[in-house]
């Protein structure tokens, strides 16, 4: 089933509505949640819905926040999120990061106490669309070798670009733990080299998977990366590491609220050229047949704004569980 990108998001909208959010807020989350989904980011998309629903049902996230922001120096914020679902503090933080970065240079902002923010590539690509050139980081639940003591660990950068901003959204894992949860749900198989089972050994069964670790990239470069981004996010900008944070199968009310930081730097600072090297590094990768990050994520979301976004009735029944009926309007 295809259904038009405005039906879908008002009507994830107005179930986060129903469980308690203000209305912008119930849209700012429908809003992240489905560009992961049109942007093929399906383990951040409506998959999530179930976890939501259910942390905010059970207290996890706090429905009706009261975000707190601290302006210790000019350039830095500490945003206190009160529980807040991840996107809507992730949301709030690029509107007070972006006049900052653009009247300092450069700005940083850290997110305390919100849930899971989702696709990073949501902030620092609003970012970039205002013309600057942002980084973030957060810290998750324990996942990859050796242990788990430290989580997945995403890093995003995006820069401005002609036609559209490049981004980089990765794992520091070699698969986001959500592919190897939705695999454990199908009871299918997951391939070779994604994970270790809990005796440290390769395995091939999604659940042995979830009980062991999930194996880093480029193995001690990965979990090198790994520890850079828990220091920068877990312990700098979240106050909390991964050791601490619950783990996504746990009770709904032990909602995880891992750190977020947003770096955003003006170009324009660092003097003239910016732009014209940035177009000469895509010349030279696209000359030899390179990938421009972002590009692929920015056509796959442009086809479904057009066409309609699917929905497999594996989806729509997990969807219509939590409440949420959708009618087809294919094109």
């Amino acid at each position: 089933m295809k259904l038009p990108y405005p039906e879908l998001r008002r009507a994830v909208a107005d179930h986060f509505h129903h469980l308690g959010l203000a209305l912008d807020h119930a849209d700012e989350l429908a809003e992240v949640i489905l560009e992961a989904e049109l942007e093929g980011n399906l383990g951040h998309g409506l998959t999530r819905m179930a976890q939501y629903t259910a942390q905010l049902q059970a207290g996890g996230l706090n429905p009706r926040p009261q975000m707190r922001l601290e302006r210790p120096r000019p350039s830095v914020a500490v945003l206190h999120a009160d529980g807040a679902p991840g996107p809507v503090a992730g949301l709030f933080a690029v509107r007070v990061l972006a006049p900052m970065a653009q009247e300092q240079g450069s700005a940083s902002l850290a997110v305390r106490g919100a849930g899971h923010s989702g696709v990073l590539s949501a902030y620092v690509g609003r970012l970039a669309q205002q013309g600057l050139v942002a980084l973030a980081f957060a810290n998750t639940p324990p996942a990859i070798a050796p242990g788990p003591v430290l989580g997945t660990n995403p890093i995003a950068l995006a820069a401005p670009a002609y036609p559209q901003p490049i981004v980089i959204d990765t794992s520091i894992s070699v698969v986001a733990r959500g592919k190897i949860i939705a695999a454990s749900k199908k009871g299918e198989p997951i391939p070779e080299g994604w994970a270790l089972d809990k005796e440290g050994r390769p395995t091939t069964d999604a659940k042995a998977a979830l009980e062991g670790a999930l194996i880093p990239i480029g193995e001690g470069k990965g979990y090198a990366l790994a520890v850079l981004v828990e220091i920068l996010a877990g312990a700098l900008a979240g106050d909390i590491l991964s050791p601490e944070l619950p783990l996504p199968w746990m009770p709904p009310e032990q909602a995880a609220k891992p750190g977020l930081l947003l770096l955003a730097l003006e170009p324009e600072a660092f003097g003239s050229g910016y732009a014209g090297r940035v177009a000469q590094l895509i010349q030279a990768l696209e000359a030899v047949g390179g990938r421009i990050p972002g590009a692929r994520r920015a056509a796959l979301r442009e086809k479904a704004l057009q066409e309609g976004v699917e929905i497999s009735e594996t989806l729509q029944a997990e969807l219509s569980k939590l409440g949420v009926h959708l009618q087809g309007g294919g094109r």
